[in-house]
Protein backbone atom coordinates (compact mmCIF):
# COMPACT_ATOMS: atom_id res chain seq x y z
CA UNK A 1 0.00 0.00 0.00
CA UNK A 2 3.02 2.30 -0.33
CA UNK A 3 1.53 3.79 -3.49
CA UNK A 4 -1.21 5.33 -1.35
CA UNK A 5 1.25 6.85 1.13
CA UNK A 6 0.55 10.50 0.40
CA UNK A 7 -2.88 10.26 -1.16
CA UNK A 8 -4.90 8.21 1.33
CA UNK A 9 -6.09 11.22 3.27
CA UNK A 10 -7.02 13.03 0.09
CA UNK A 11 -9.50 10.84 -1.66
CA UNK A 12 -12.85 9.62 -0.40
CA UNK A 13 -13.72 7.17 -3.15
CA UNK A 14 -11.99 4.30 -4.92
CA UNK A 15 -12.40 5.85 -8.39
CA UNK A 16 -9.58 8.34 -8.06
CA UNK A 17 -6.02 7.71 -9.13
CA UNK A 18 -3.30 7.88 -6.49
CA UNK A 19 0.02 7.80 -8.27
CA UNK A 20 1.83 7.57 -11.56
CA UNK A 21 2.51 4.27 -13.25
CA UNK A 22 5.55 3.08 -15.15
CA UNK A 23 3.22 1.10 -17.38
CA UNK A 24 -0.22 1.64 -18.89
CA UNK A 25 -3.14 0.52 -16.80
CA UNK A 26 -5.35 -2.24 -18.13
CA UNK A 27 -8.33 -0.61 -16.53
CA UNK A 28 -10.48 -1.57 -13.57
CA UNK A 29 -13.94 -1.15 -12.07
CA UNK A 30 -15.50 2.01 -13.36
CA UNK A 31 -12.32 3.04 -15.17
CA UNK A 32 -11.73 2.64 -18.91
CA UNK A 33 -8.44 1.78 -20.56
CA UNK A 34 -5.91 4.34 -21.70
CA UNK A 35 -7.11 3.82 -25.28
CA UNK A 36 -10.66 4.69 -24.22
CA UNK A 37 -9.39 7.86 -22.62
CA UNK A 38 -7.54 8.72 -25.83
CA UNK A 39 -10.85 8.41 -27.69
CA UNK A 40 -12.59 10.70 -25.18
CA UNK A 41 -9.87 13.32 -25.57
CA UNK A 42 -9.86 13.04 -29.37
CA UNK A 43 -13.64 13.31 -29.52
CA UNK A 44 -13.62 16.38 -27.28
CA UNK A 45 -10.96 18.08 -29.41
CA UNK A 46 -12.94 17.28 -32.59
CA UNK A 47 -16.11 18.67 -31.00
CA UNK A 48 -14.36 21.90 -30.03
CA UNK A 49 -12.89 22.24 -33.54
CA UNK A 50 -16.35 21.67 -35.07
CA UNK A 51 -17.85 24.36 -32.83
CA UNK A 52 -15.15 26.80 -33.88
CA UNK A 53 -15.62 26.06 -37.58
CA UNK A 54 -19.41 26.38 -37.27
CA UNK A 55 -19.12 29.71 -35.45
CA UNK A 56 -16.76 31.05 -38.11
CA UNK A 57 -19.02 29.92 -40.98
CA UNK A 58 -22.04 31.62 -39.40
CA UNK A 59 -20.44 35.07 -39.18
CA UNK A 60 -22.52 37.63 -41.15
CA UNK A 61 -21.07 38.75 -44.48
CA UNK A 62 -20.34 42.44 -45.11
CA UNK A 63 -18.59 44.44 -47.83
CA UNK A 64 -15.01 43.59 -48.79
CA UNK A 65 -13.43 46.43 -46.85
CA UNK A 66 -15.29 45.50 -43.67
CA UNK A 67 -14.34 41.86 -44.20
CA UNK A 68 -10.68 42.83 -44.37
CA UNK A 69 -10.99 44.83 -41.15
CA UNK A 70 -12.80 41.97 -39.43
CA UNK A 71 -10.24 39.44 -40.59
CA UNK A 72 -7.43 41.70 -39.40
CA UNK A 73 -9.09 42.02 -35.99
CA UNK A 74 -9.61 38.26 -35.71
CA UNK A 75 -5.98 37.60 -36.65
CA UNK A 76 -4.80 40.14 -34.08
CA UNK A 77 -6.99 38.54 -31.42
CA UNK A 78 -5.65 35.08 -32.27
CA UNK A 79 -2.08 36.41 -32.07
CA UNK A 80 -2.77 37.83 -28.61
CA UNK A 81 -4.37 34.55 -27.50
CA UNK A 82 -1.35 32.60 -28.71
CA UNK A 83 0.94 35.00 -26.86
CA UNK A 84 -1.10 34.75 -23.65
CA UNK A 85 -1.47 30.96 -23.84
CA UNK A 86 1.26 29.95 -21.41
CA UNK A 87 0.22 26.36 -20.76
CA UNK A 88 -0.01 23.21 -22.85
CA UNK A 89 -3.12 21.94 -21.06
CA UNK A 90 -5.62 24.26 -19.42
CA UNK A 91 -7.91 22.05 -17.36
CA UNK A 92 -9.80 25.09 -16.11
CA UNK A 93 -11.38 25.38 -19.56
CA UNK A 94 -12.34 21.70 -19.86
CA UNK A 95 -15.56 19.91 -19.00
CA UNK A 96 -15.50 17.65 -15.94
CA UNK A 97 -15.35 14.56 -18.17
CA UNK A 98 -12.37 15.94 -20.05
CA UNK A 99 -10.59 16.85 -16.80
CA UNK A 100 -10.98 13.30 -15.50
CA UNK A 101 -9.89 11.81 -18.81
CA UNK A 102 -6.82 14.04 -18.94
CA UNK A 103 -5.77 13.43 -15.34
CA UNK A 104 -6.31 9.70 -15.78
CA UNK A 105 -4.10 9.72 -18.85
CA UNK A 106 -1.44 11.67 -16.95
CA UNK A 107 -1.40 8.98 -14.28
CA UNK A 108 -1.21 5.93 -16.56
CA UNK A 109 1.21 7.41 -19.12
CA UNK A 110 3.17 10.08 -17.21
CA UNK A 111 6.21 10.01 -19.48
CA UNK A 112 4.09 11.42 -22.32
CA UNK A 113 3.43 14.57 -20.28
CA UNK A 114 6.89 15.20 -18.81
CA UNK A 115 7.81 18.86 -19.24
CA UNK A 116 4.30 19.92 -20.31
CA UNK A 117 2.68 22.83 -18.51
CA UNK A 118 -0.75 22.54 -16.89
CA UNK A 119 -3.26 24.89 -15.32
CA UNK A 120 -5.76 23.32 -12.93
CA UNK A 121 -8.29 24.57 -10.43
CA UNK A 122 -9.75 22.89 -7.38
CA UNK A 123 -9.45 22.92 -3.60
CA UNK A 124 -6.23 23.24 -1.64
CA UNK A 125 -5.21 20.38 0.61
CA UNK A 126 -2.05 19.72 2.63
CA UNK A 127 -0.97 16.48 4.26
CA UNK A 128 2.04 15.49 6.36
CA UNK A 129 3.89 12.27 5.67
CA UNK A 130 5.73 10.96 8.70
CA UNK A 131 8.25 8.83 6.78
CA UNK A 132 9.75 11.83 4.98
CA UNK A 133 8.94 14.45 7.65
CA UNK A 134 7.50 16.64 4.93
CA UNK A 135 4.26 18.32 3.98
CA UNK A 136 2.79 17.66 0.55
CA UNK A 137 0.38 20.04 -1.18
CA UNK A 138 -2.43 19.22 -3.57
CA UNK A 139 -5.02 20.77 -5.81
CA UNK A 140 -8.03 18.49 -5.40
CA UNK A 141 -10.49 18.41 -8.28
CA UNK A 142 -14.06 17.49 -7.34
CA UNK A 143 -16.28 15.72 -9.83
CA UNK A 144 -19.64 17.10 -10.92
CA UNK A 145 -21.52 15.32 -8.11
CA UNK A 146 -18.86 16.17 -5.50
CA UNK A 147 -18.75 12.53 -4.39
CA UNK A 148 -15.30 11.69 -5.71
CA UNK A 149 -12.11 13.61 -6.28
CA UNK A 150 -8.74 13.50 -7.95
CA UNK A 151 -5.75 15.40 -6.71
CA UNK A 152 -2.55 16.70 -8.25
CA UNK A 153 0.47 17.33 -6.06
CA UNK A 154 2.27 20.61 -6.68
CA UNK A 155 5.36 22.45 -5.47
CA UNK A 156 4.78 26.17 -5.08
CA UNK A 157 7.61 27.96 -6.91
CA UNK A 158 10.91 26.73 -5.42
CA UNK A 159 9.23 25.13 -2.40
CA UNK A 160 10.50 27.76 0.03
CA UNK A 161 7.08 29.07 1.07
CA UNK A 162 6.31 28.44 4.73
CA UNK A 163 3.38 26.24 5.69
CA UNK A 164 0.85 27.07 7.05
CA UNK A 165 1.63 30.80 7.28
CA UNK A 166 1.92 31.49 3.55
CA UNK A 167 -0.48 28.88 2.22
CA UNK A 168 -4.28 29.01 1.80
CA UNK A 169 -6.46 27.24 4.32
CA UNK A 170 -7.54 23.68 3.57
CA UNK A 171 -10.40 23.49 1.08
CA UNK A 172 -9.75 27.01 -0.25
CA UNK A 173 -10.43 27.33 -3.98
CA UNK A 174 -7.18 27.71 -5.90
CA UNK A 175 -5.70 27.80 -9.40
CA UNK A 176 -2.31 26.14 -9.88
CA UNK A 177 -0.08 26.37 -12.93
CA UNK A 178 3.15 24.42 -13.26
CA UNK A 179 5.28 21.91 -15.16
CA UNK A 180 4.42 18.22 -14.96
CA UNK A 181 7.21 15.97 -13.71
CA UNK A 182 7.69 12.54 -12.16
CA UNK A 183 9.93 11.71 -9.22
CA UNK A 184 10.80 9.08 -6.64
CA UNK A 185 11.35 9.43 -2.91
CA UNK A 186 14.60 8.16 -1.41
CA UNK A 187 14.20 4.50 -0.58
CA UNK A 188 10.84 4.29 -2.34
CA UNK A 189 10.57 2.52 -5.68
CA UNK A 190 7.17 4.00 -6.50
CA UNK A 191 6.88 6.70 -9.13
CA UNK A 192 5.05 9.89 -8.16
CA UNK A 193 4.03 12.93 -10.16
CA UNK A 194 3.47 16.61 -9.48
CA UNK A 195 3.45 20.09 -10.93
CA UNK A 196 6.79 21.72 -10.21
CA UNK A 197 7.77 25.39 -10.01
CA UNK A 198 4.07 26.15 -9.78
CA UNK A 199 2.23 29.41 -9.35
CA UNK A 200 -0.56 29.43 -6.78
CA UNK A 201 -3.54 31.75 -6.92
CA UNK A 202 -6.39 31.71 -4.44
CA UNK A 203 -9.84 32.41 -5.84
CA UNK A 204 -11.96 35.08 -4.17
Amino acid sequence: MKRLKKYAALFLCILLITGCSDRKSSGGKGVGTANSVDKVISNQINNENSKTETAESEEPSVNDEANEDTESTINSTEDVQRTERTVDYDLTQMSSDMVYATVYQMMVAPKEYEGKTFRIDGNFYATYYEATKKYYFYCVIQDATACCAQGMEFVWEDGSHIYPDEYPKDNAEIVVEGTFETYREDGDENLYCRLSDATLQQKN
